[in-house]
C-alpha cells in the first residue's frame, strides 16, 4: 500500500487533497480520502474515509489513469457488477495495458468504448462464456470497440498492432458474445 506522503501527493494530483505534503495522515488526509471514496465507489457503506486496501487500489488506479491514458477516464474501468459484489475497482490496473490502450488510441487517432474493464471475480464468474481466470479480474485486460473496430478487417489490424506492444498477451475479436469489440490483454 501507498505511504501516507504518496497518498498526499497522489490526492493532491487529482484535485482532492490541498493540504501540506508531510506524510501525517490528519483529518484533511482523512477527508481527501472520502471525497475520492464518495466520487468512485458505488456503496455508501464503502464511503468512510478509511485508507485500506480498497482505496488503495482506487487512489493508484486514478492516478494511473490520468498519467497513462489521458484519453480515457477511470470510470471506464469500473466493475460492471454495480456495486452488488465489490466497491468497482477490485484490482490494480497493470501499467502496461493502460500504456498499450492509449498507444493504440494515438495510433489510430479514433475514440475507443471499453464494454468491459476490470471485474471482480463474482461477477466475472456470472458472465457467460468468461473465463474463471479471466485477466479482466487481474487488471489486465480490456474490451473495446469504436468506429476502429468497425469492420473484420480493422479488428484484425488492431489484434497485428496489439501483439507487437509491451508485454502483450492475447487479442481476439469476432466470437459470438463480443460483436464488433475486440479483447486485449498484457502479461
Amino acid at each position: 500500500m501507498l505511504n501516507v506522503k504518496d497518498r498526499q501527493l497522489y490526492l493532491n494530483k487529482l484535485g482532492f487533497y490541498a493540504g501540506k505534503i508531510d506524510g501525517i495522515e490528519g483529518d484533511k488526509t482523512r477527508r481527501a480520502y472520502k471525497t475520492l471514496q464518495k466520487k468512485y465507489f458505488t456503496r455508501e457503506s464503502d464511503i468512510d474515509g478509511v485508507y485500506g486496501i480498497n482505496t488503495d487500489k482506487l487512489l493508484l488506479n486514478a492516478k494511473r489513469v490520468q498519467y497513462r491514458t489521458p484519453n480515457f477516464k477511470l470510470e471506464e474501468f469500473k466493475c460492471e457488477c454495480g456495486g452488488k459484489y465489490c466497491t468497482g475497482y477490485p484490482s490494480y490496473l497493470d501499467r502496461n495495458l493502460l500504456n498499450n490502450l492509449q498507444g493504440l488510441r494515438d495510433e489510430y487517432n479514433s475514440p475507443m468504448i471499453i464494454t468491459s474493464g476490470m471485474r471482480c471475480q463474482k461477477y466475472n464468474d456470472s458472465l457467460v462464456g468468461s473465463i474463471p481466470n479471466s485477466k479482466h479480474t487481474k487488471g489486465k485486460a480490456v474490451d473495446f470497440y469504436g468506429t476502429l473496430t468497425n469492420t473484420k478487417v480493422k479488428r484484425q489490424d488492431i489484434i497485428n498492432k496489439w501483439h507487437k506492444k509491451t508485454n502483450a498477451n492475447y487479442a481476439y475479436s469476432d466470437t459470438p458474445n463480443m460483436g464488433t469489440s475486440v479483447h486485449v490483454d498484457v502479461k
